[in-house]
């Protein structure tokens, strides 16, 4: 999922593809970098497509039993396998601070192409390879490593708060299994008071006019996935060399013509005009006025000249349909089919009713032969606060890398932080690293890696994000913090 924002350069530079910074950002003492790259070769080596997540899931139980974190262990089946790591056990009814990912990952295809066999977990001295490196198995080891090591180095004998590294199942199918059943079984024992997880990351070259500097990406909001199909069923059938004007294929392919030559609206909401408000002020000068100021009416032309030459832009501030599979039952070439079907991967913007988004496609196919009905639906979610715990991570992110701008955003894609936040739960994306667009585009693809220096980046943001937390809390600086709207 996180793969999209590697787009985010192409968005606003004309310069060359993200670049790692080369420094690494040195973790903490107390952990030892041999150890997490052991721990996540080993954890790429138990192959978890989703649905056979229970191998992996039970590595990561036992290494759990090794530590002096509390292990809670919440359904155990191969398709059904959710699991976590607290500093103090759940019970305790402490606020929670959620740290999530995912144990499933997508299958690995294309295995001739691969450098190094896909659930190797081959380290070469630089990257860790394998599937999951970066979606989402190196993360919940950044995450585990980095409250292990906060237990080890800190007094957390009397904290008014609880950390939890969450493992889920099913994130890539949707989360039934994962995400949301714990929310319908667990909400009260998790009390999740925030969630962090998957969704941006940090690049160079992203400012035009200041190419060194870094921009990290906070996924604040995401489009919501609905999922349609579309059946017509035609009398109008036979043979193909001597078709009627009316068969299936033709009807469904007209009425699809009319979904996808659709002029869609711009939709401008408060997570896109806080990004680009934050963005446009990072930029600064003239480009950085017409950014900051991109909803403006008057700048109305301009704007949609830019985003018909930005597929991405145009996926941040529009409803997107895109027809996935086209398909008729088995039958010889020569043979007219009855019956025709299309998948449609709609994303809506945040805000936006799927109820009326599904008959506004009802109305633009113009075809009352066709059927359409609801495969899948994410949860509308709306977008998260700028809160206590957003400023933690930005605080966190900044002791890394003190040049750097951190920028909330809308992510294009879905993920479970929408569910979290559908419960009302602030929930923030991003891999707290300077990643490469080459590894990003690695996500879901041949090659996936993650490299020695995002791993210990990783590692020693969530670490310093501990500590934001128990020092504000020390010194009772969370009641000067309050939510953020711009």
């Amino acid at each position: 999922m996180i793969r999209f924002f590697a787009l985010f350069v192409v968005l606003f530079s004309t310069s060359a593809l993200a670049q790692n910074l080369g420094d690494s950002v040195e973790p903490p003492e107390s952990i030892s970098l041999n150890q997490s790259i052991d721990l996540l070769s080993a954890y790429i080596q138990r192959e978890s497509v989703s649905g056979n997540e229970k191998e992996a899931a039970i590595f990561i139980e036992d290494y759990i039993l090794t530590t002096d974190l509390n292990l809670r262990v919440f359904s155990s089946s191969s398709d059904n396998y959710n699991l976590a790591a607290s500093l103090y056990p759940l019970g305790s009814g402490k606020p929670n601070v959620i740290l999530q990912s995912h144990i499933d990952v997508v299958p690995a295809e294309d295995l001739d192409i691969w450098e190094h066999d896909p659930y190797s977990g081959y380290f070469d001295g630089e990257y860790i390879h394998g599937r999951g490196a970066l979606d989402a198995k190196g993360l919940g080891v950044m995450q585990l490593k980095a409250l292990q090591a906060f237990q080890q180095d800190y007094d957390t004998a009397d904290l008014p708060f609880n950390i939890t590294v969450l493992f889920v199942s099913a994130e890539e199918t949707g989360g039934d299994k994962g995400a949301r059943y714990l929310m319908e079984n667990f909400e009260d024992e998790l009390n999740a008071v925030a969630v962090l997880g998957e969704g941006g990351a940090g690049y160079q070259n992203v400012l035009q006019n200041k190419p060194e500097k870094v921009v990290f990406g906070v996924s604040i909001a995401e489009k919501q996935s609905l999922w349609l199909q579309l059946k017509i069923i035609s009398n109008s059938a036979g043979h193909g060399a001597a078709p009627t004007t009316d068969y299936a294929n033709i009807q469904l392919i007209n009425s699809l013509n009319n979904i996808t030559n659709r002029k869609a609206l711009l939709l401008f909401n408060a997570s896109t005009r806080r990004m680009f408000r934050r963005l446009g002020r990072a930029e600064g000068g003239i480009r950085g006025f017409f950014i900051r100021n991109i909803n403006w009416s008057i700048l109305a032309p301009f704007v949609r000249k830019q985003i018909e030459r930005e597929p991405f832009l145009s996926s941040l501030l529009t409803n997107t349909v895109t027809v996935t599979n086209i398909y008729n039952p088995p039958g010889p070439p020569n043979q007219i089919s009855t019956s025709a079907t299309a998948v449609l991967d709609c994303r809506l913007v945040p805000g936006t009713s799927s109820k009326s988004f599904i008959r506004y496609i009802e109305r633009k196919l113009d075809n009352d032969n066709i059927t359409v009905s609801v495969i899948s639906e994410s949860p509308e979610a709306q977008p998260s606060r700028l809160n206590r715990y957003y400023k933690a991570l930005e605080d966190a992110v900044a002791i890394s890398y003190p040049e750097a701008e951190t920028i909330p955003f809308l992510f294009p894609a879905t993920s479970d932080n929408s569910l979290f936040r559908s419960y009302g739960i602030p929930s923030y994306g991003l891999i707290p690293a300077v990643v490469t667009e080459e590894d990003i585009n690695s996500i879901h693809s041949v090659n996936e890696r993650i490299s020695l220096d995002v791993l210990q980046s990783g590692i020693t943001v969530y670490y310093n994000f501990m500590k934001e937390l128990q020092l504000k809390e020390r010194f009772s600086l969370f009641g000067f913090m309050e939510d953020e709207e711009e």
